[in-house]
């Protein structure tokens, strides 16, 4: 049932949203809880400056639900391309709303030897604080993303780091199976104590290529 509940939900997305790839993964936490992930994205290397958005849902066998989704959109504002960007993100679970967090700030892309991509977001983050209490808070956030493009497939990761001490690092690996579905592993690693379950999982997934 809860298989068939995540399939739904995907589809809506993808109808929503014509999204670039997705990715089912199945993920062991940090407290020794399995749980079904599913990802869906959507990459546009648009005129102006790019847009990215995700989606990810976990649905684990005791019961846990959560969808989180966020937006990020770049202007480029140089010839070198460095960006102004707005992120927003936000989400829910089977216990509480995760408040949304607004984001503004200036991004900074590096290509190096024409297979090694990074990113540099350094944004304003102003959100309403999770679970802790209701007040409003805000701070800085530094976001880096990369990526590594090789023949046989990719690594690609994150890392967010808040002025709060904070911080989540999580890198991928993605072996090319065929032209459009790779097979991979995923890690991931933080701090943040109010989801302390998904403080420290691996996952094993299969991701699909929807534009190829």
């Amino acid at each position: 049932m809860k298989i068939l509940l995540l399939l739904i939900l995907i589809l809506m997305n993808i109808t929503a949203i014509k999204a670039q790839n997705i990715q089912i993964l199945n993920g062991f936490s940090s407290d020794r809880s399995y749980t079904n992930f599913a990802t869906l994205e959507l990459y546009k290397d648009l005129k102006g400056g790019p847009l990215y958005y995700f989606t990810d849902f976990k649905m684990s066998k005791n019961g846990y639900f959560e969808a989180y989704t966020e937006i990020s959109k770049y202007w480029y504002i140089t010839r070198n391309k460095l960006a102004i960007t707005a992120q927003y993100n936000a989400g829910l679970n089977k216990d509480f709303q995760i408040q949304p967090t607004y984001l503004v700030g200036l991004s900074k892309a590096f290509v190096i030897k024409k297979t090694f991509n990074i990113q540099f977001d350094v944004m304003y983050r102003y959100q309403k604080e999770l679970i802790v209490d209701d007040e409003w808070h805000n701070g800085y956030q530094i976001t880096t993303t990369f990526g590594i493009d090789m023949k046989k497939g990719e690594i690609l990761g994150y890392t967010d780091f808040w002025n709060t001490g904070y911080f989540i690092l999580e890198p991928q690996g993605w072996y090319k199976a065929t032209k459009n579905v790779y097979i991979g592993l995923e890690y991931r690693v933080s701090n943040y104590s109010p989801l302390e379950s998904y403080q420290k999982y691996i996952m094993l997934g299969i991701k699909w290529n929807l534009e190829n």
